[in-house]
């Protein structure tokens, strides 16, 4: 079950898009800011992702080094 985040108010979000001089409607603002969370939440399960990776890396690398070390000894 994933948890439910607190989203940027839809006032908040209209004025960051608009302070450019651009329109939105309500929806379409709704609809880039629902955009927008799973783009985040996508970056974050492949940096998650990433990271266990690098995790899995570090520690083949170190079983590694120490089998070398147990074979020169």
């Amino acid at each position: 079950m994933e948890k439910e985040v607190e989203k940027v108010s839809l006032n908040k979000c209209k004025s960051v898009l608009e302070s450019d001089g651009s329109k939105y409607s309500d929806e379409e603002v709704l609809e880039i800011r629902e955009f927008l969370y799973k783009l985040a939440e996508l970056d974050y399960r492949v940096f998650l992702k990433h990271k266990q990776r690098e995790a899995e890396f570090e520690k083949e690398k170190q079983k590694r080094e120490e089998e070398d070390f147990k074979q020169a000894a």
